[in-house]
């Protein structure tokens, strides 16, 4: 993390979309990780504090998530991982005698992470190139140009491949279902990250997360093949899912059709998660934030069937059956402790 020195400002990179809210991160950003405070600037605070209930209703809320014992070691990880990096926050203070420390930076950028974290350009770059996208909670169906079908899950992006007598769909991010009209002479691919599903007439998905690409096939016949043709193809027959990363290709394996396609009827199925991977799974459906402060819930096994649309209630309930406690911060963040 950048250490800024005296007569150095804040970038001013993020705007908390809540004006109140982002007062009293300003504020606590100047009085909390700052040093030392003027009598002045302590006296308008106070000024900003009386002069609306509002003001204080936020003050109490950031009062709470900084005061945390677990925000400091999610600023401790936020230092280590971000580098040299620095996170862009709005402009805090103007008085040069103020010198940030390196934690105190970053534990204050990791409060505003929690309540509103800036979104970098180069997570919107992939989708620029889509031909079609879909927002966190959308799900989309499409015809395609042969008359195959495509529905693209949450927060999904895909472009097209259909000239020169080629059938083809590249996923860029997220997850799609394909229904493919069946042509013998034209074969039907979809590429992931790291694989190619080759079919003439089928039902399946196909989903890309992290470093994998997963392909389940519901109807029909695929062979998936990796990007390093040395890597023997996997032939699927239905009920059977296959995994791509970097390196390999994993045996076929049978899956849930509730837990994998669950989506396609607007449900997602949680059976004996952690915690963790249930959050992973339901956020892509919230379109928010969500933290979790205390990490001994992350590997709390956890279960549900909920409904994609009501994302926001699927979080409380998964971390109210781990044992934590919900914070709701305004534009949509939430806090787990």
């Amino acid at each position: 993390m950048r250490e800024i020195t005296a007569g150095q400002e804040l970038d001013n990179g993020f705007q908390h979309p809540d004006a109140v809210m982002d007062e009293a991160l300003n504020w606590l950003v100047r009085l909390e990780a700052g040093g030392f405070v003027k009598p002045a600037e302590k006296a308008r605070f106070e000024t900003w504090l009386d002069a609306a209930p509002a003001h204080r209703m936020a003050w109490a809320e950031v009062k709470t998530v900084w005061a945390a014992p677990e925000t400091l070691v999610a600023a401790q990880q936020l230092d280590m991982h971000i580098g040299s990096q620095p996170i862009p926050l709005r402009k805090a203070a103007r008085t040069p005698q103020i010198g940030w420390g390196r934690q105190a930076f970053a534990a204050a950028a990791c409060l505003v992470a929690l309540v509103g974290a800036t979104y970098l350009a180069w997570h919107a770059m992939p989708r620029m190139l889509a031909d079609y996208t879909t927002e966190a909670g959308e799900r989309r169906d499409i015809t395609l140009p042969d008359g195959s079908r495509m529905v693209l899950n949450t927060g999904s992006a895909a472009t097209l491949a259909f000239s020169e007598g080629k059938r083809g769909v590249r996923l860029i991010e997220g997850e799609a279902w394909f229904d493919v009209v069946h042509d013998a002479a034209k074969p039907f691919h979809v590429a992931g990250h790291y694989s190619d599903v080759e079919v003439k007439g089928t039902a399946f998905a196909v989903k890309v997360e992290g470093d994998a690409d997963t392909v389940s096939l519901q109807r029909g016949a695929v062979d998936a093949v990796h990007e390093n043709k040395a890597i023997a193809v996997v032939h699927l027959v239905p009920g059977e899912m296959v995994t791509a990363s970097k390196d390999a290709m994993s045996a076929a394996r049978t899956f849930d059709a509730d837990q994998q396609l669950g989506w396609l009827q607007g449900r997602v199925v949680i059976d004996a998660k952690p915690l963790g991977a249930a959050l992973a799974e339901v956020g892509r459906y919230f379109d928010g934030r969500i933290m979790v402060l205390n990490r001994e819930l992350i590997n709390v096994t956890v279960s549900g069937d909920y409904r994609t649309d009501r994302a926001e209630a699927a979080v409380a309930s998964l971390a109210a059956a781990a044992g934590g406690k919900i914070t709701r911060l305004p534009g949509g963040y939430i806090i787990i402790r």
